[in-house]
């Protein structure tokens, strides 16, 4: 245990040193000139993760503006510590079964003195409360419907990729009906390695739960949140603004803010992460080659629909079902004051009238721009030449601000005050269904920690990346449209699930 407890305080130094030395970004206008990125597939641009499918920006490519050679290093020296001072460590005891002291013996010093612990949310006060988390919280975004008033989370796919061995398999579906009295869903039934209708009556229902909980809290941060944000939808917006647009185009100034640093942070967050020995392998289910095999396949489902709540939830049947729904009434309200201020920013330059389509469609630069991201993104935006209208370019956008600012919140940040009481939501689990082990528990927890590091809020001041005096008056009509929002919110009670203005960053910067 000696030597455990020199490896852990090494890396929670270093987890700590990483939360300090992190600054918001200085988000300065774009520069006259930046070179072409040229994406590669992973395993080209990064070999130690042989992704065929995901395509990235290779580090050569990173453009100068952003480019950092001493976070480099400092990643590079990181991966290269993995194979000489492990965070992982053989053999050691399990994490005590009491939640608040396993958290408080992981969690402590100098890294509590940065970010305060996270809150239990109300939904995990006793056996799970799946109908509630269906419909409050991160795991809202798997609630579909599937007839009249049955509805489903379907996480069955999980179960192709390989797992560690001695783990349970979590690939798992909860089925719900809803409490037409009460207005609410309930869990009546799940599918998983415990049997295909485990009831809340039996034995082996809180097992289930584990299971069904594990199974959303890996898909989320694996597959929604690093795949999907990360790599896919903010990667590639990034690489087409970029390419397609000049720097003093409307949409380049528009999208700046919301783009700049992401193919830097995104390769040292993939080599810290992905790599032979890094977070995802030894965190969650899956072995090396399983992980990598889950994350090529989900690259090809993202669709870019899943940035507009009102649509998402018609696809799944959740927009206006008819019982309380606060996530999803949450989400399409921050959605709502991104889509004004896009419409507002947009009428500037393509006055809405009855030639805003046509002037649309005729800005050459903006249809090229529009023609690459559908290139590099495998189902698209939903939009392309040759059906744009102002309508749906503007809607469009919008989902583009609401992907980095409020999805990389509620898929990531948020996860603070849910992935760390694995008593309820475990990370992996094991066949005796015991806790994880020290090493496991205290890599969960330094990741989660190394996501909320400071970073540039999206209530602040862009002003100077405006074109000119209209379009900063459209920057300060969005932010004090956040600000009432904000102050709507703040006069009812707080809430774990609820994502707020102010908690949202700018952009996906590590």
């Amino acid at each position: 245990m000696l030597t455990w407890f020199g490896r852990r305080g090494f890396w929670d130094f270093i987890a700590w040193g990483k939360f300090v030395a992190a600054k918001p970004l200085n988000i300065r206008p774009p520069r006259a000139k930046w070179g072409r990125i040229e994406p590669k597939p992973m395993i080209e641009a990064i070999p130690g993760v042989p992704l065929r499918n995901v395509m990235v920006c290779p580090r050569a490519d990173i453009p100068k503006d952003e480019r950092s050679l001493l976070h480099n290093r400092f990643y590079d020296f990181q991966v290269w510590l993995y194979g000489v001072v492990s965070p992982m460590q053989p053999g050691l005891p399990r994490i005590d079964a009491d939640p608040q002291v396993a958290l408080n013996r992981a969690f402590t010093g100098l890294r509590r003195s940065r970010f305060p612990a996270p809150e239990l949310p109300a939904e995990y006060l006793g056996s799970p409360d799946l109908g509630s988390l269906a419909v409050r919280g991160p795991f809202a975004c798997y609630t579909k419907r599937i007839r009249n008033t049955l509805w489903k989370w379907d996480l069955r796919m999980l179960d192709k990729y390989e797992h560690h061995p001695g783990l349970v398999k979590i690939g798992s579906r909860v089925y719900f009906s809803e409490d037409t009295r009460r207005g609410s869903l309930q869990a009546y039934r799940i599918e998983c390695a415990l049997g295909k209708r485990v009831k809340p009556t039996d034995p082996q229902w809180d097992q289930a739960c584990k299971i069904v909980l594990c199974a959303a809290s890996t898909h989320l941060s694996l597959v929604r949140h690093f795949n999907w944000v990360h790599l896919a939808g903010g990667a590639q917006l990034a690489i087409a603004t970029r390419n397609s647009l000049s720097r003093n185009h409307p949409l380049c100034r528009l999208l700046w803010p919301y783009i700049f640093g992401t193919q830097q942070s995104n390769d040292m967050v993939t080599r810290g992460q992905m790599v032979r020995g890094g977070d995802f392998e030894t965190i969650f289910s899956f072995t090396f080659d399983g992980m990598c095999q889950l994350f090529d396949d989900s690259y090809l489902d993202y669709r870019h629909s899943v940035n507009d709540p009102e649509e998402d939830g018609k696809s799944r049947g959740v927009h206006l079902a008819g019982f309380e729904t606060p996530t999803q009434d949450n989400l399409e309200k921050l959605f709502e004051v991104m889509h004004c201020f896009v419409r507002n920013y947009l009428d500037i330059y393509y006055p809405r009238n009855a030639n805003g389509d046509k002037a649309v469609r005729s800005d050459i630069e903006a249809m090229t721009w529009l023609d690459e991201l559908n290139a590099l993104l495998p189902k698209g935006v939903g939009v392309s030449r040759t059906d744009v209208t102002w309508d749906k370019l503007a809607r469009m956008l919008a989902g583009q601000l609401y992907l980095v600012t409020v999805q990389h919140e509620i898929l990531g940040s948020c996860m603070w005050n849910y992935q760390l009481w694995t008593h309820r939501q475990p990370a992996r689990i094991y066949q005796d269904f015991r806790p994880e082990p020290l090493d496991v528990y205290q890599r969960l927890v330094n990741a989660n920690y190394n996501l909320n590091v400071p970073r540039r809020a999206l209530m602040d001041d862009f002003n100077r990346i405006a074109l000119d005096n209209r379009a900063r008056a459209a920057m300060l009509r969005f932010q004090s449209e956040l600000l009432a929002l904000q102050a709507d919110m703040d006069s009812h009670p707080g809430a774990v699930w609820r994502i707020y203005p102010r908690d949202l960053k700018v952009n996906i910067n590590a």
